[in-house]
């Protein structure tokens, strides 16, 4: 096992360290990652801030949740024969990839044979070993079915350290990308419906903004927060079937489904027409620019979805809504080169994703009846994986998330 530098949550923002890892949403000048999107193309008063994960190794917001977590597992003495088992998706594969071979141990990682190649091939670079158990990605139930009573195994929806990580970084994060921009403060916060730990960073907005709302994002074809709908769709990064165990239903008060076609198509022309939408939307090409291999398929979903809440919510130029990015465009190459776009369509394509606030579906989940079916619906899922019921009760008191392991 090799040796690593050990660092701890605070060190990641203090002003006196330098950890040799960046994952802290930091860039090399110490400024946040984040873009601005043009209010030109956006079409709403609201400041559109995404933070983006490309400062990170891999270019995944997932980075910082599999070094830390699998630090945990090696300080917890859970590791067995020098070799961590992992169950994830998307760009989480590659980041606990990554993050063992940082740590100096051998990876072994479950997924489903359909996950998208650029993954296997990135996570085999960094020396990790593919098993492939079940199909689809809704088959990740049976992986970690087979795998749990394993102690060197490890879930990415299911790891405190996950939540903890988000909670204490991508939350300081927030309240550090909005300083100097409107009033300072996040009024929304969008992420994908993905593996959980994310509500980390939504409750601590919470704490430091008391007026903000939270957006989940997921895909149409598998709206599980919505409507329990379960279904094979091509917005990598959420939408998995399921409510994750460690996802804080307290921290989440809307849900909107966005279609995979739109936001793949806008994520298109915003790769390959930037300077069509500069002439398009009459702004200078260096506000495009930014832009260009920033924003993942599920990070334009989530932009989508978070326009149409500023517009429905009557937001205004003091108000900030905060997109929380899981990785960049690059992976994606392949997918938007199957999309077939003039430049003559570019202009009507960001207006119908952006500026055209058309009726996209949206559940407000913090009343009582819509709070119950989230909780039943994890309760059931969990209970079925063998979690005792009484934990999952405790979930839904501050005090079970704020006593969870940190670094």
């Amino acid at each position: 096992m090799a040796k690593y530098e050990k660092i701890s949550y605070k060190d990641l923002f203090s002003e006196n360290t330098h950890p040799s890892l960046n994952i802290n949403w930091r860039r090399s000048s110490g400024e946040i990652s984040k873009v601005i999107v043009p209010s030109q193309i956006t079409g709403t008063k609201a400041n559109i801030i995404v933070m983006t994960p490309d400062s990170f190794p891999t270019s995944s917001s997932y980075d910082g949740v599999a070094y830390f977590n699998l630090r945990y597992m090696i300080e917890n003495k859970k590791i067995k024969n020098n070799t961590v088992e992992v169950c994830a998706l998307d760009s989480a594969i590659v980041s606990y990839a990554w993050a063992a071979s940082v740590l100096g141990l051998k990876c072994i990682l479950r997924i489903p044979q359909m996950t998208y190649p650029y993954w296997i091939k990135k996570a085999t670079e960094f020396g990790a070993k593919i098993e492939f158990e079940g199909v689809k990605t809704l088959d990740v139930t049976r992986i970690i079915d087979s795998n749990k009573k394993k102690e060197n195994f490890v879930s990415e929806f299911q790891s405190p350290i996950s939540y903890s990580y988000h909670a204490q970084i991508t939350g300081r994060a927030i309240s550090k990308a909005v300083e100097g921009i409107g009033n300072s403060k996040a009024v929304v916060i969008a992420y994908s419906a993905s593996s959980g730990g994310i509500t980390g960073a939504s409750s601590t907005a919470k704490k430091n903004f008391p007026y903000s709302k939270t957006i989940v994002v997921e895909p149409e074809a598998c709206s599980t927060f919505y409507n329990n709908k379960k279904g094979v769709h091509k917005l990598y990064g959420m939408g998995y079937g399921f409510i994750p165990y460690i996802h804080n239903i307290m921290a989440t008060d809307y849900v909107m489904p966005i279609e995979e076609d739109e936001a793949i198509k806008t994520l298109k022309c915003i790769e390959d027409f930037g300077s069509k939408i500069a002439s398009e939307f009459k702004i200078d090409t260096k506000m495009v620019k930014p832009m260009v291999q920033k924003f993942g398929i599920s990070t334009v979903a989530c932009i989508m979805a978070a326009i149409n809440l500023a517009e429905q919510l009557y937001l205004h130029s003091d108000d900030n809504v905060v997109i929380i990015g899981e990785d960049t465009a690059i992976p994606y190459k392949e997918v938007l080169k199957s999309e077939l776009i003039e430049d003559i369509e570019v202009k009507q394509i960001i207006e119908e994703a952006f500026i055209k606030i058309k009726f996209r579906p949206l559940v407000d989940v913090t009343g009582q009846r819509q709070r119950e079916r989230l909780f039943k619906k994890k309760n059931d899922f969990w209970i079925r994986r063998g979690i005792d019921e009484s934990i999952l009760e405790n979930m839904r008191k501050k005090e079970y998330w704020d006593k969870l392991p940190a670094f």
